[in-house]
């Protein structure tokens, strides 16, 4: 196939892509376990990449700082769902 045969093929499969919908606003409480989330995520890429627990513990100062994040986001969608 040539370059052009290529690239007629990727356009027509992807406008067999449906259009997404609209995604609706987050609130804020939303973006608070977003955040949350996302600490979660950075602190297991921690472990994964072998920066947590290698003997130097070259991270451990990055992940105590994620943990007291993590700490203050889930207080903060306490008292969020507690007012609400």
């Amino acid at each position: 196939m040539t370059t052009a045969e290529l690239a007629g093929l990727a356009r027509s499969r992807l406008r067999l892509i449906p259009a997404v919908p609209e995604v609706p606003p987050e609130t804020p409480y939303d973006h608070v376990a977003n955040g949350a989330q996302l600490l979660l995520a950075a602190e297991a890429a921690l472990d994964r990449l072998g920066m947590i627990g290698n003997g130097d513990d070259d991270a451990t100062e990055v992940r105590e700082t994620i943990r007291g994040a993590q700490a203050r986001l889930l207080k903060a969608l306490f008292l969020l769902s507690a007012s609400a």
